[in-house]
């Protein structure tokens, strides 16, 4: 999913509240209480070590594997709600898709990830148990993804790639990156290269 930077701020919540039109969720159920992510404590040694004890206890290394590669045993038979072959995220690689941040990968594992294989563990172990395996996490997360156009990692370049044939194809409802006066291409470059590559 890439930045609709050639969409105003109204449009882009224009577009939420239409995509919210996909599902009768919206309709039928009441947000949850937001959850306490809080404040992350100091990332240690001692820390570490107890969320590489938690990161195995709770099962993480069967999908996401014994050393957080994405090659668990369970791996190559995951699905996603839509019985879509899906694979665990290499831990090994930042950034993550959640997010960059130690707080992201506290709330992935506190509420998983609707729709795929990730379960929320905010049941099943403590907040300091969760911050443990954050800390183990981070300090495995020792490569960067590889970066390919304009600093676009995975999926965002395939993403890039659609949006500008889309552009160019004139099927973006006149409002697509190529257009002047208003389309992506317009915005200044300086501030668009730093919004893609600013993480």
């Amino acid at each position: 999913m890439l930045a609709q930077l050639h969409l105003s701020d109204g449009e882009r919540r224009a577009v939420a509240e239409y995509l919210k039109t996909f599902s009768e969720r919206f309709k039928t159920e009441k947000p949850l209480k937001p959850i306490s992510i809080g404040t992350k404590p100091p990332f240690n040694a001692e820390l570490t070590v107890l969320g590489k004890a938690k990161y195995q206890e709770a099962g993480c290394g069967a999908c996401h594997g014994p050393e957080g590669k994405g090659d668990g045993v369970s791996s190559k038979d995951l699905k996603d709600d839509f019985g879509t072959p899906i694979l665990p995220t290499n831990l090994t690689l930042k950034p993550f898709k959640s997010g960059p941040d130690a707080q992201d990968v506290y709330r992935t594992i506190s509420t998983g990830l609707n729709g795929t294989p990730m379960p929320s563990y905010g049941n099943a172990l403590t907040d300091k148990e969760r911050w443990a395996i954050v800390s183990y996490v981070m300090s495995i997360a020792t490569r960067d993804r590889p970066r390919g156009m304009m600093g676009l990692v995975g999926e965002e370049i395939d993403g890039m790639r659609v949006d500008m044939q889309a552009a160019m194809a004139g099927t973006m409802g006149g409002r697509g990156m190529m257009r002047r006066g208003g389309g992506m291409m317009d915005r200044n470059m300086d501030d668009m290269m730093k919004n893609r590559m600013g993480r």
